[in-house]
């Protein structure tokens, strides 16, 4: 081979080596970019691809380190998927794909990561409304309307309460004070409320944001405990023509009453109607509610309406404040029983419901008993079969006396039925409870299919109506909603708790209301504020965390442990998911030990009924 002739061999083959050093060098690319931006502890699936690596794949980081979330798993093969779930703080995070053969050779994506709620979310009118006990264990109830500026400011309002220990136990229509109170929201929704009532003592709401209309609250300070429901007041007008179902509870004088009243639009309730009561044990069944009425609202969106009531032979008086065209407030200010609850529109339904309008529930209820503790919680699920009776049914309920009723029938037997005003009795065909108390007859009032029982701003979950518990031994009040099969129960939740425990022979108060992430399989984590008044009294921004496992036999139904605060004994809860945005939930721990001569028996535990709601 000559010299020249070797040049070219010797110059062929180092383009033949610089060209393959060239192609073999590795590159990557972001297939499967993440959103723009992510709600806080909201997930999304992600992708790199890789060339020239020899298979070796991708490695995956986020900054700011240890605030910026987490990648599941961190090493992908080119083009497979990893799972990025965002903090729970908002800000700006860096996604970063990594050449597992050379590191550094990168790609990357930033995302926004938003807050649930913030202040300004919050801004207009709200109706707000919470019952509980006072620190000196007296019942307090309270409705409102609060003006909230976007800013953080109270505005103003108006609110009546009774608290039968204050040295004013009934305040009507007191003024809220301007420029006195103020409010914050954190990026997991969890907020606070500060109202100083002109009258009533000045005191604490935490909340939780569930969307920018609907709030879940409990008072948070040393004064009182209490549990409702803060809503963006869309109307200031009065009852429109047509049906109205109600439903209200006195826990002062262990006394329900509700039913369906029918309203002329202009200022008074007339027939047709129907009503129930449970007084002290004794029901009154099916009477005329007609002959109360209604006055006009004041600029707050207060009202005062009055209701006849069979067992007492008179109207009863209460302050309504309005939430929207069919959600009203009510709380009993003529202080001859203390009732509060609810009362809904029945829209273009009115006077046309059939026995087919029941249909596909889920229900939550508490009361009073007799027996055991003296409190119950149940809340259950059940078809019908459009005519008489349940085709489908089991529920949950603690009746405090020591034996907890876990997926109880609730179909052998059971009849039903609807008058076309949308007044539904249930009578199950056989005790819930195989002791006492008894829990086997309701009073249902169905309300606007398209309207939502728990969140009456929402356009969505619309239907259902209000409950009553009519048994000689126990009585209470709670709601039935429609159930939509194969919910998930992912992302992020508002939660709150209103329960009864024993301890020591004494029933002490507590609630809470805080927000979780749940994984949508088994496990679910948050921060929440609970007031436990008579013991621990205030604990902010304690930790929630908990496990749960669907019931197979009956889908709807889970079963969870619950550990809040860091207790030493877990919760035993069920849960009954209406949807993918609403699951009821009780609590299932009482036990009841006899001993001595003669023979005593101590029941301890918990009662309690809560709400989960998904943030929106």
């Amino acid at each position: 081979m000559n010299r020249n002739t070797l040049l070219v061999v010797l110059t062929i083959a180092l383009a033949v080596a610089a060209s393959a050093c060239s192609s073999s060098s590795p590159t990557i690319t972001i297939s499967t970019p993440p959103p723009a931006s992510l709600e806080i502890n909201g997930s999304a699936s992600i992708a790199a691809t890789t060339t020239h690596d020899s298979g070796e794949g991708v490695d995956w980081s986020c900054a700011p380190a240890g605030s910026c979330g987490t990648l599941n798993p961190t090493h992908t093969a080119s083009g497979a998927s990893t799972v990025y779930t965002a903090p729970s703080a908002s800000g700006t995070v860096t996604i970063t794909a990594a050449s597992t053969k050379k590191a550094s050779v990168t790609a990357t994506a930033t995302v926004t990561i938003n807050p649930v709620a913030t202040v300004s979310d919050l801004t207009g009118t709200y109706t707000f409304f919470a019952n509980g006990y006072d620190i000196n264990g007296a019942p307090v109830s309270v409705a409102g309307s609060i003006a909230l500026d976007g800013a953080g400011n109270v505005t103003g309002g108006e609110q009546d309460e009774f608290d039968l220990s204050a040295v004013t136990p009934i305040a009507t229509a007191d003024p809220i004070m301007p420029a006195s109170g103020a409010y914050t929201v954190g990026d997991d929704g969890r907020g606070s409320l500060a109202i100083t009532p002109t009258t009533a003592t000045p005191y604490t709401l935490s909340f939780a944001v569930v969307n920018s209309d609907h709030a879940l609250i409990i008072q948070f300070d040393d004064n009182a405990t209490t549990a409702g429901s803060l809503d963006l007041q869309t109307s200031t007008a009065v009852p429109a023509n047509g049906g109205y179902s109600f439903a209200s509870l006195d826990s002062a004088d262990a006394f329900v009453f509700g039913g369906v009243v029918t309203s002329d639009g202009t200022s008074t309730f007339t027939d047709p109607s129907d009503a129930d009561d449970d007084f002290q044990g004794t029901a009154f069944i099916d009477f005329d509610a007609s002959g109360g009425g209604f006055s006009p609202t004041d600029a707050s969106g207060r009202g005062t309406l009055t209701l006849f009531d069979e067992t007492f032979g008179s109207t009863l008086q209460f302050a309504y404040y309005v939430v929207g065209p069919e959600a009203f407030r009510i709380v009993q200010i003529d202080g001859n029983t203390f009732l509060a609850g609810s009362m809904y529109g029945q829209g273009s339904t009115s006077g046309a419901f059939t026995t087919a309008s029941l249909g596909t529930v889920v229900f939550g209820q508490a009361g009073q008993t007799d027996q055991g503790l003296g409190f119950y919680s149940a809340a259950g699920q059940f078809a019908t079969d459009g005519t008489s009776a349940f085709s489908t049914g089991v529920a949950d309920a603690n009746l405090g006396d020591g034996t907890p009723v876990l997926a109880g029938d609730l179909t052998a037997g059971t009849l039903y039925s609807v008058f076309t005003d949308g007044y539904t009795g249930i009578v199950l065909g056989a005790d819930l409870d195989a002791t006492v108390p008894t829990l086997q007859n309701f009073g249902a009032y169905l309300v606007d299919p398209a309207l939502n029982v728990t969140d009456p701003n929402n356009t969505s979950g619309g239907g259902g109506g209000l409950m009553l518990d009519l048994d000689g031994d126990s009585l209470g009040a709670g709601f039935v909603t429609p159930q939509t099969a194969g919910g998930s129960f992912a992302g992020n939740f508002a939660t709150q708790q209103d329960a009864i425990y024993n301890t020591g022979g004494f029933n002490l108060a507590y609630d809470l209301v805080g927000q979780f992430v749940s994984d949508g399989v088994s496990s679910f984590t948050g921060l929440v504020d609970q007031n436990d008044l008579f013991n621990t009294m205030l604990n902010p921004g304690v930790t929630i965390s908990g496990t749960f496992t669907a019931d197979a036999a009956n889908p709807g139904r889970s079963t969870a442990t619950v550990t809040v605060n860091g207790a030493a004994t877990p919760a035993a809860i069920s849960i009954y998911a209406a949807s993918s945005s609403l699951q009821v939930h009780i609590d299932t721990d009482t036990t009841a030990t006899t001993s001595g001569s003669p023979p005593v028996t101590v029941f301890t535990g918990t009662i309690a009924l809560g709400v989960n709601e998904q943030q929106q």
